[in-house]
């Protein structure tokens, strides 16, 4: 029969929270396999302390555990407390759940970022996501950086329980014995210049992360190629044949463009560095591919009309 998790954790049956997390951090690492690579009953006990754990930091799961001890599985699953429902609490919003703190996130925020992954590889530390929202920004935001005050919701403490998840020995009936309510929070979110459609941005308000998908709406004018830009401008007939200037609208203004004589309809010339930031790098930037579209004259004059019919005549087509 499996041991007393109070025994496994060397806890009273009336210790606090603070008490049995604490008794988990010590024998966590005390017990852990990599502290004691090749030792099998170190192994059984690290295993033995987690589910102990997994039970005690649990208001509900201890509830039940004090009250019909390993049986407490069978009286969840087909007892009248079994399942949780969602209810309306004022301005508030919750939903039940059955644990808000796992022996992994205390692990983790024990050992720190390095040590977490040393022990249980990059990559594995488990994330806290709050809520995914998508932003829509214009591709000129999307150049220059911006700013959003968005509303999400996030876990706050219950006040009925003061975040303690239990009012006596019963579950807080506010917010379900999570300790927290779910409510709208107002957070200014900083979004980076490059980023674009498909970009997820990670902020953190109250240490709970927030991931923003970014969403750049199409642009009149220009179209993007990953950190580059394309436009189109339209040259008249003599420029292209004889050689100038355009000039070229782009995100930071207005540049002149030589045009070389004899150009082509269709020819693109490219401005460098005159597209989007990179977003790993905002001070690289992508170039501006210009097309110029070669515009031909209308309501020709008689002596207009006379001068090219003698054009065509010196120089066929």
């Amino acid at each position: 029969m499996p041991r007393d998790y109070y025994e496994v954790l060397g806890v009273p049956r009336n210790a606090s929270e603070a008490e049995i997390r604490s008794a988990y951090r010590r024998l966590a690492l005390q017990y852990h396999p990599d502290r004691n690579p090749g030792n099998k009953e170190a192994e059984a006990r690290f295993k033995e302390i987690n589910e102990a754990y997994e039970v005690l930091s649990d208001p509900e799961k201890r509830r039940l555990y004090d009250l019909y001890g390993h049986q407490w599985k069978v009286v969840q699953q087909y007892g009248p407390t079994a399942a949780g429902t969602a209810s309306q609490q004022g301005p508030f919003t919750w939903t039940w759940r059955t644990q808000t703190t796992t022996p992994e996130d205390l692990f983790s925020d024990l050992l720190g970022e390095d040590l977490w992954e040393r022990f249980f590889g990059v990559g594995t530390r488990p994330r806290r996501t709050v809520a995914e929202q998508e932003v829509e920004v214009s591709l000129e935001e999307a150049f220059s950086g911006t700013r959003r005050v968005l509303e999400v919701a996030a876990d706050q403490p219950c006040p009925s329980c003061q975040g303690r998840g239990r009012r006596g020995r019963m579950p807080c009936p506010t917010c379900g014995g999570r300790g927290t309510l779910s409510r709208p929070m107002r957070i200014e979110v900083t979004i980076p210049p490059g980023v674009d459609t498909g970009s997820r941005v990670r902020v953190a308000p109250g240490g709970q992360e927030v991931i923003l998908r970014i969403v750049v709406r199409p642009h009149p004018r220009f179209r993007r190629h990953g950190a580059d830009l394309h436009t189109e401008v339209e040259v008249p007939l003599y420029t292209a044949l004889l050689g100038g200037e355009a000039i070229v609208p782009t995100l930071q203004g207005r540049v002149a463009l030589t045009i070389p004589p004899e150009t082509q309809n269709g020819a693109t010339f490219r401005l460098t560095g005159q597209g989007m930031p990179y977003l790993e790098n905002p001070n690289r930037r992508g170039d501006l591919l210009v097309t110029l579209k070669v515009r031909l004259p209308t309501g020709l004059t008689e002596e207009e009309r006379r001068l090219l019919q003698r054009l065509r005549e010196l120089r066929p087509f």
